[in-house]
């Protein structure tokens, strides 16, 4: 009893109550405390707030003449929020009796915070609790399959995060696609160099045994990438030129393509883009010209030119395909990304993957919010967010844009993971559009400090605050500096793999050293292949 922090005072609720603190050096906001209840035990609290007030520095009192120095009058109160306790049944509840007046507080001991908190079990180390040497895990299964969003302004560490819970997903061989728009995931497959590991207690480690980088553009613009991406292009659809578009197209230009389409299933059992091509360029309407320069754009991609990339090889247990867009323009990246999607998605209906989980980068380019954009992407990212728990197919959409994300997708998130924000817009779009957002919550984010997340999650009994664990790989979004370096030569193109000794790689993603099929309208966006 010794070690008591305080005492409670004063009117006590079921949710709250005030404790006079002894010392206000032995406590600070957001530390977990126990206090014994007469019901239901031990119960877990956490200090939401500390205020000071001492009577000689009273408005009053400060402006008259004192002789000699009074004795203290410092009151150090601490505001205090009941987490709750778990009976013999494991579940968590609320004091229905409000604590007594009079009960001592204590400093709460981590057996008691993991097991109020529900951090006992789980496969994905996280981190630690914020303010404790107490690993934060969540459950594998429910994370993947209820989705994740990872927000954060830039330069807080979201990219990061992504890769601690990558390497954490990786560890349990869990299938993963990755869109990566500027090429910094190719570095899981290089071990860390970074200080600082053993605080987390895990070692530097790479998985380039596991990793794919893929790239819709040529080798020549992305030497990082394994091979090349292309799509199915033979006897495409209405839908599918419409959906991989992803504008609302006239009635006249769906007349136009229909007709082309239908003229070309009659005469023949396959057929290609350039066969629609010339179908449209036949075709006697003067609104052609509007369908023939959608269609460019899309053979300009030269997704569709070549073999396929079977999508089964894009997710496969215990390996990681890494979609880089280096090098592809960002107003064709939304067509790679709805089309891999879609495919994806139809094929784990069919059970021709196994179940898994997307990750995309910079979402709010791919799911952008009504009113920012329009992306052909939204759609499919909206669909596997709000019906991919059924099919195991899971999202996690990495932001530092919030607001200007589909709500849609963020309201689909299970589990939230906000580093700091600081942007008035995208603080109120947090507030509006994820659940368990307090007022509170939102003044914690402004101020987080770097490398700390505040995580919410159907595995955790309220949000907490985590400091994120340090990455076993190499982090590929580091900033540059730009003040005080020395000048670096450009980066060299990493050694490849003799084809051969490449057995994992997809079917149709073109080894490096081969020389890939030609084709495509304007070859030129993407620069000349090898």
């Amino acid at each position: 009893m010794r070690d008591a922090l305080g005492i409670v005072f004063g009117e006590t609720s079921t949710h709250s109550f005030k404790v006079a603190l002894a010392d206000a050096r032995r406590a600070r906001r957001r530390d977990y405390v126990k206090v014994w209840h007469d019901v239901d035990g031990w119960v877990l609290c956490q200090i939401a707030g500390i205020t000071r007030s001492d009577e000689r520095f009273t408005e009053e009192r400060v402006f008259e003449q004192h002789e000699g120095e009074p004795e203290s009058g410092e009151r150090v109160v601490a505001h205090v929020e009941v987490v709750g306790s778990r009976g013999q049944d494991g579940v968590l509840r609320v004091p229905t009796i409000p604590i007594s007046p009079g009960e001592k507080v204590f400093r709460a001991d981590p057996e008691l915070i993991k097991e109020t908190l529900g951090l006992v079990k789980g496969e994905l180390y996280i981190g630690k609790l914020d303010g404790h040497d107490i690993e934060v895990r969540l459950d594998a299964n429910s994370f993947v399959q209820r989705h994740c969003s990872i927000l954060a302004m830039t330069g807080s560490g979201k990219s990061y995060t992504a890769g601690v819970i990558i390497e954490e997903l990786l560890e349990q061989d869990v299938p993963l696609l990755i869109i990566d728009p500027h090429g910094e995931y190719s570095s899981l497959r290089h071990p860390s160099e970074e200080m600082g590991l053993e605080e987390f207690g895990v070692s530097p480690k790479g998985y380039g045994d596991k990793i794919t980088v893929l790239t819709p553009a040529s080798l020549s613009v992305n030497p990082e990438a394994d091979g090349v991406l292309r799509l199915r292009g033979h006897s495409l659809g209405v839908q599918d030129i419409v959906r991989v578009l992803g504008e609302s197209p006239t009635n006249t230009h769906v007349g136009i393509l229909y007709e082309a389409i239908s003229r070309l299933r009659a005469e023949r059992d396959t057929y290609d883009l350039q066969d629609i091509i010339g179908e449209v360029a036949a075709s006697e309407s003067k609104a052609k010209w509007a369908v023939l320069a959608l269609l460019e754009q899309i053979a300009d991609s030269e997704l569709f030119c070549g073999e396929a990339t079977p999508i089964q090889s894009l997710l496969k247990r215990g390996r990681c395909t890494v979609i880089s867009m280096v090098g592809v323009k960002p107003s064709v990246q939304p067509l790679v990304v709805s089309i891999v999607c879609t495919e994806l998605l139809e094929a784990r209906k069919l059970g021709l993957v196994p179940p898994g989980m997307v990750v995309v980068e910079e979402a709010h380019n791919f799911a952008p919010e009504r009113g920012f954009a329009v992306a052909p992407s939204t759609d499919i990212l909206r669909t596997i967010a709000s019906e991919g728990r059924k099919f195991g197919l899971g999202l996690m959409v990495i932001s530092q844009r919030p607001a200007r994300v589909d709500k849609n997708v963020l309201s689909q998130c299970n589990t939230q993971i906000i580093l700091r924000v600081t942007g008035r817009v995208d603080l109120q779009a947090l507030a509006k559009g994820l659940e368990g957002m307090t007022s509170e919550l939102v003044e914690d984010i402004k101020s987080l400090p770097m490398g700390t997340a505040i995580i919410s999650s159907s595995s955790l009994e309220r949000p907490i605050m985590v400091r994120i664990c340090k990455r076993r790989t190499r982090h590929g979004g580091a900033s540059v500096s730009i003040v005080g370096s020395k000048a670096k030569s450009p980066r060299r193109r990493r050694a490849k793999k003799p084809v051969e000794a490449v057995e994992d790689a997809p079917p149709g993603a073109h080894p490096p050293d081969a020389q890939p099929p030609r084709g495509g309208v304007l070859s030129k966006l993407f620069g000349t292949r090898r």
